[in-house]
């Protein structure tokens, strides 16, 4: 059972990193009009997205609870977004997301308007996304997604290599 925790908690992170990379495109081209990668790393992923997801199953025995789900959501991918952002500028001089302007912003790193939907993202995360990732795990050949799972680990680690070395 906790090897298939594993699976379950690298589908996952892949996915919503994924997913979140997506998100972001989307959001792009709605606002600018085009698209361009918006993350730090070369492949189309934002581990942001995925670690923030990790966070969030964290509270998923919570899940009688949607409207905590959502408050906990909220304020824990909130605080990731912030000391991400704050990091990403202290360390490599990079600011990847700017709400200056926006409401109840912080340092522009983190807003209103940004940590409410990633509170909504929770919801998604905790109701609809990793209980498919649970169907599709009893499913599924383990085996194979164990394989599968290994190469997107050697693929992101080289990503994230070549990214720090750059």
């Amino acid at each position: 059972m906790k090897k298939d925790l594993m699976v379950k908690v690298g589908i996952l992170f892949y996915l919503t990193s994924i997913l979140g990379y997506i998100y972001e495109l989307i959001l792009c081209f709605i606002y600018n009009g085009r698209v361009y990668n918006r993350g730090f790393l070369y492949g189309p992923w934002l581990p942001i997205y995925g670690i923030g997801a990790l966070l969030v199953l964290s509270i998923n025995k919570l899940k009688n609870k949607p409207w905590l789900i959502f408050i906990l959501s909220f304020f824990i991918t909130g605080i990731l977004e912030y000391f991400s952002g704050l990091a990403l500028w202290k360390f490599y001089h990079k600011r990847l997301w700017n709400y200056r302007g926006k409401f109840l912003n912080i340092g522009g790193f983190v807003c209103l308007l940004s940590a409410t939907c990633f509170g909504i993202g929770g919801l998604f995360i905790t109701y609809v996304i990793y209980p498919l990732i649970e169907k599709l795990v009893k499913k599924a050949n383990t085996n194979i997604l164990k394989i599968d799972l290994s190469i997107l680990t050697f693929i992101f680690s080289f990503d994230l290599i070549a990214t720090i070395l750059k």
